[in-house]
């Protein structure tokens, strides 16, 4: 009778802690299939979420993949695009400095066409107006003046050259910087140096 007592106490002891296991009470004593079933609809409720996870990602996510693809697509082509919009601004901008420096050159050139025009109009004068008995042996023509030397016979041709020098329009404030006598071959002759402001030609 006490052995009895004691495997009925076992038996009762191991169903309650099998009970406890999968958290059912000790009070409700459940059999063998019913355990198994209830282990059973908790393993199927553990997989729902994994499940349902699965199943919208391939319901979803190729949709996504593509959408990807697609707006990866337009940002290559974008960066393609800006590429070559960047290369033609870079040509843009290298011709307009190759016109400015063109632009420049043609200026510097056409002063120095007008500069030149302005020394071959002097020296023209200068022919002009020289008197017979007197000849230039040197002609310095800067952007803003011109200065003379020579020789002459006499005062009388200095004054002339000088007078012929003033009334010229592409010359100004004449001066007669020095006159010196000299001999040449014998010869007395009057040096002179003359200076003058070159006159301005419109830009």
């Amino acid at each position: 009778m006490i052995k009895i007592n004691l495997a009925s106490q076992a038996s009762t002891s191991g169903g309650g802690s099998i009970g406890a296991s999968l958290g059912i009470s000790s009070d409700s004593f459940m059999g063998a299939d019913e355990i198994r079933k209830e282990a059973l609809k908790r393993l199927v409720l553990l997989l729902i979420g994994p499940l349902a996870l699965y199943i919208y990602e391939n319901q979803n996510v190729p949709g996504k993949v593509a959408e990807l693809n697609s707006k990866n697509q337009i940002l290559v082509e974008l960066q393609t695009y800006n590429a070559k919009a960047a290369d033609s601004v870079a040509e843009i901008k290298k011709f307009k400095e190759d016109e400015a420096l063109m632009e420049a050159r043609i200026s510097a050139l056409e002063k120095i066409s007008k500069d030149r025009q302005r020394e071959i109009r002097v020296l023209d004068l200068l022919q002009t107006v020289i008197p017979e008995k007197a000849w230039l042996t040197r002609v310095q023509v800067n952007p803003t003046r011109v200065n003379i030397q020579g020789l002459a016979l006499s005062d009388f041709e200095v004054s002339q050259f000088l007078e012929a020098l003033t009334k010229s329009v592409f010359l100004m404030d004449v001066n007669l910087v020095s006159s010196s006598e000299t001999v040449t071959d014998g010869v007395s002759l009057k040096k002179f140096e003359i200076s003058c402001l070159l006159e301005r030609a419109n830009e």
